[in-house]
């Protein structure tokens, strides 16, 4: 089972309008949160969640073994291991990538401030951070570091060091060589100024003012060699996810300016620097670095974005971080990438707790990400590295799950169990994302942008109908070998705050043809006549007509003289699921339609998933009902609420879905947030769903799983819900320093 996913934002490429709409809304609603409100701060817990030995091995929590491994018989320590992928990188510097798969390989090189505890995806600890606190308003954090940690090039991790770090994640804008405000950064800049913020404002003018401006904010202001505040404008109980994220993770302020300078002093880049060389004291020459970055944007070679940077184009790789391995190599014509592990990685926080653990120690040395497409391919190399006693994990896609696993112990326990000598499956593992099938009200040609005639999503029964023509937990069963489980709602289990998942908010539609029968003939006979544009406002008469079939059955029961029309459902090439969801859903209804003759034909196409993107994404959409998938940016309530049910979010810009009453629920939602307010925050979220499956706002698949599959001969896996894949495919580890 193959399904397609964004990540907000949608692609590292393109700014969408929506985007903009949405986040200026949030802006708007932010200014109406009394900041005399108290906020109540997630507690963190100071605890050792995970035991972690000297090998550096963690427990595996909801795991199951399978053969026994062939391994290398005598228990020693792999001294390498290699990870073979479906996936290339897009960007490996923290403060511009945006995609799991570039965090697979950051996250053991980079450190965050906060991050989670093991396999925990709600239970945020210090990491770099000794300890933080909050004020009762949530406008302020007071941290402070632990001391005597230093990046592998030697630099000291201080104060002076975050603050280089994400000021320079700030002022680059979430740009990318090709873009801005479409990567990460928009996870900070919203606890700050807005206005400077190309996702939420729109177009920055980039320059010594724009570096000035965000200086100016103080968002992080350094008041010790290892404390510093963060200073926030638009308080977010979810404070602690956000800052969380590979984008706030401290990078070596030295190594970074020294590397990237030469890198964008070279003649072929084309920049004109306004200081080629940096001096003074660490404070100047960090903000001549940031005068540079941002002279970078929109010039030289990179005329539509900002600089690649050293950490993103270096094949020599890289010591800018803190974590357990260092990138010794990136073969950009290969795809391939190593990490060595640091001999002086100060050790994780768990020693420091109570009860305390032990250090982390990176037992694996060596660690190779190796691109290799094919999946056969993948598995062959697998079964030689198992027979071998070499240590491997591959990406085993679920159209391939019964490949390695056995069938009857999974269809009939749920338990993944390896049919191949010497590999371990590991899970299921759940992960913050849902699948869906969106239904599309304000309809446009992509040729000629010129809104379609017929509009037959804009009406309710419509929708239902075609809801109620697809036996969902049929298809998880024969097509989607019940992988994860059918979803009630936008909410996928685990999400915080507790609460706000609630299966008992089951969708209006079941199964049930004959429904959809009467529906369509409902539907036929009145049409709907009273229309709206995507931002709500009244179409003019005559712009769309929803006629099809007759208004008036003949004595037989049919349509004598029908008005065709024709609905096309699109999904993306090699997404079987959804092919079969919507071939299934397409034969229900055309059989209604022969029976009665309404003239109505549905028909199914798989397109390339770029182009799906793009035609349902823009505004207005491109196509009638597609299928699509949402992962977490942050693991917070507001990230699935916003963007898949309020206007104009991801979703309800393109494909019309625009109810005042889901705005105001949602503007609630913001307030309950930004107060601490989570008994609010449940209420209003629970709403939100009930309200989306009443106007049956989308078709909702699957919340799906994970797994992981390696060689029996390495031990210490553990997985984090948070730090899923952009797409159930079985991808391996996550952190390479706990294995053994």
């Amino acid at each position: 089972m193959q399904r397609f996913y964004i990540k907000f934002p949608p692609n590292v490429t393109q700014r969408n309008w929506f985007h903009l709409q949405m986040n200026r809304r949030r802006h708007a609603i932010s200014r109406n949160v009394s900041i005399g409100v108290v906020l109540v701060i997630l507690v963190v817990a100071v605890v050792a969640g995970i035991a972690l030995t000297q090998k550096g091995s963690t427990s595996t929590t909801n795991s199951t073994t399978g053969s026994s491994s062939t391994g290398t018989g005598s228990g020693q320590v792999p001294s390498s291991m290699t990870y073979e992928s479906a996936e290339t990188i897009q960007y490996i510097d923290p403060a511009i990538s945006y995609y799991s798969y570039d965090y697979n390989i950051m996250q053991n090189v980079y450190e965050p401030i906060l991050w989670y505890n093991g396999a925990n995806a709600t239970d945020v600890i210090p990491w770099l951070a000794q300890s933080y606190t909050g004020n009762a308003a949530g406008t302020q954090y007071q941290f402070t570091l632990r001391s005597g940690i230093k990046f592998a090039d030697g630099e000291a991790l201080n104060a002076s060091a975050v603050w280089f770090s994400i000021n320079r994640a700030l002022i680059n804008d979430g740009s990318s060589p090709v873009s801005h405000g479409t990567q990460s950064a928009w996870l900070i800049q919203q606890l700050s100024n807005q206005t400077l913020s190309t996702f939420f404002s729109g177009a920055q003018t980039y320059g010594n003012a724009y570096v000035q401006d965000w200086l100016n904010m103080n968002f992080i202001q350094v008041t010790g060699t290892l404390t510093f505040n963060v200073n926030v404008n638009f308080p977010n109980v979810a404070f602690p996810y956000l800052f969380a994220n590979p984008v706030v993770d401290p990078v070596a302020p030295g190594y970074v300016e020294q590397h990237d300078l030469a890198l964008w002093n070279a003649s072929s880049a084309g920049y004109t620097l306004p200081y080629p060389t940096l001096s003074g004291n660490f404070t100047e020459k960090a903000i001549q670095y940031f005068d540079d970055l941002s002279a970078t944007c929109n010039s030289g070679s990179t005329r539509g974005g900002c600089a690649t940077t050293y950490l993103d184009a270096s094949t020599g790789g890289s010591m800018a971080g803190t974590g357990p391995y260092t990138i010794t190599s990136d073969d950009t014509s290969t795809n391939t990438i190593t990490l060595q592990a640091s001999p002086n990685y100060w050790g994780g926080p768990y020693q420091y707790m109570t009860p305390a653990g032990n250090k982390i120690a990176a037992q694996i040395k060596t660690v190779v990400f190796k691109f290799v497409p094919d999946q056969t391919t993948r598995e062959i190399d697998l079964q030689n590295a198992a027979k071998s006693g070499q240590a491997m994990a591959i990406d085993l896609s679920s159209t391939n799950l019964y490949d390695l696993a056995n069938k009857s112990a999974w269809l009939s326990s749920n338990q993944l169990t390896s049919t191949m000598p010497g590999v371990t499956m590991y899970g299921p593992y759940s992960f913050l994302g849902v699948t869906f099938d969106p239904f599309s009200t304000n309809v446009t040609s992509p040729l000629t942008g010129s809104y379609y005639s017929f509009q037959p999503f804009a009406d309710q029964r419509i929708r239902l109908a075609f809801a109620d023509a697809v036996n969902m937990t049929q298809e998880w069963i024969s097509n989607g070998d019940k992988v994860g489980q059918v979803a009630p709602n936008v909410i996928p289990p685990g999400l915080p705050p507790a609460g706000v998942y609630n299966a008992s908010l089951a969708p209006k539609y079941s199964y049930n043809p004959d429904a959809a029968a009467q529906l369509l003939i409902q539907a036929m006979q009145h049409p709907v006549t009273s229309f709206t544009f995507t931002n709500g406002t009244a179409a003019p008469p005559g712009l769309f007509n929803n006629t099809f079939g007759c208004t008036t059955l003949s004595s037989s029961g049919t349509c004598t003289n029908p008005v065709p029309q024709t609905i096309q459902l699109a999904y993306a090439t090699g997404d079987t699921i959804d092919g079969a969801i919507f071939n299934d859903l397409a034969g229900t209804i055309n059989n209604i339609s022969s029976t009665y003759n309404m003239g109505l034909t549905v028909s199914v196409q798989p397109i390339p998933a770029g182009q799906l993107l793009t035609d349902a994404l823009s505004v207005p959409n491109h196509l009638y009902m597609y299928a699509f998938g949402w992962i977490d940016d942050y693991p917070w309530v507001l990230d699935f609420t916003g963007n898949m049910l309020a206007y104009p979010g991801t979703y309800p810009a393109p494909d019309g879905m625009n109810y005042p009453a889901m705005t105001n629920l949602y503007h609630e939602s913001l307030n309950a947030s930004a107060s601490g307010n989570l008994p609010a925050l449940v209420q209003y979220s629970n709403q939100m769903n009930a309200l989306s499956n009443q106007e049956v706002m989308y078709l909702w698949t699957f919340d799906n799983i994970n797994w992981v599959t390696m060689t029996s001969n390495v031990h210490g896996m553990y997985w984090n819900s948070n730090l899923g894949s952009a797409a159930a495919d079985g991808v391996g580890p996550e952190y390479f320093a706990t294995l053994y």
